[in-house]
């Protein structure tokens, strides 16, 4: 079931991106009650944290700091009766590198979710510009974290399914009628369930925090 609404958030996601180019080209830009969709597409860095069913094994072994590339892509649309508010659909990726521990251990953490997101622009005079608060929640999200230990030919494989709420603080730049740069810090906490080699069904948490960059279009 799980994977079903992944599937259908994330091709929603794709024909919406689609089709915000064949909606009307009114700019972000422009003020209250002109109703308008556009893409937002944000690449950065994550680090994560790792929480329960995860800490344990990174603290005995002593591991470096996970973190990698933090990407986004999401549509967005902002209704007319509804300042300041904006509502899309958005898909989120995280690729990092091997985190070392003692040994010769490494570990490898990725994720990656489809859910829904806002903004909302407190201080705009037209909505859409400025500093705004952005919450995401990502009600299908996976991920994988790959283990070994080199020396002794040790692997391990693990892969869950959960959800995870996103929280961040953004700040978006017109460039034209058309175009904006934005930036964001984000911060996120997931609850996954799955299955471990030779444990069984475990729940594990995490945190990430990240700094993206990206283009509004």
């Amino acid at each position: 079931m799980g994977r079903f609404l992944l599937l259908l958030v994330s091709s929603a996601l794709m024909a919406a991106v689609c089709a915000f180019g064949q909606s009307s080209t009114t700019s972000t830009a422009e003020g209250s009650g002109n109703g308008f969709t556009y893409g937002e597409l944000k690449v950065g860095y994550g680090v994560t944290q790792f929480g329960d069913g995860l800490s344990d094994r990174y603290e005995a072994g002593n591991f470096s700091t996970s973190g990698g590339i933090l990407s986004s892509i999401a549509a967005y649309r902002k209704f007319d009766p509804i300042d300041h508010f904006h509502f899309g659909l958005k898909f989120k990726a995280h690729g990092a590198m091997p985190s070392n521990g003692d040994n010769n251990q490494e570990m490898f953490f990725n994720f990656w979710g489809a859910g829904i997101s806002t903004k909302y622009f407190p201080f705009s005079a037209t909505g859409s510009d400025g500093l705004y608060l952005q919450g995401d929640y990502f009600f299908t999200t996976q991920f994988t974290q790959k283990y070994r230990r080199t020396e002794v030919k040790e692997f391990d494989h693990q892969f869950a399914i959960g959800s995870a709420l996103t929280l961040g603080l953004g700040y978006q730049y017109q460039l034209s009628n058309r175009y904006a740069l934005v930036a964001t810090v984000e911060y996120d906490w997931a609850s996954r369930r799955g299955e471990v080699q030779g444990i069984g069904d475990v729940t594990f948490q995490n945190s990430n925090f990240g700094v993206q960059l990206g283009l509004v279009f």
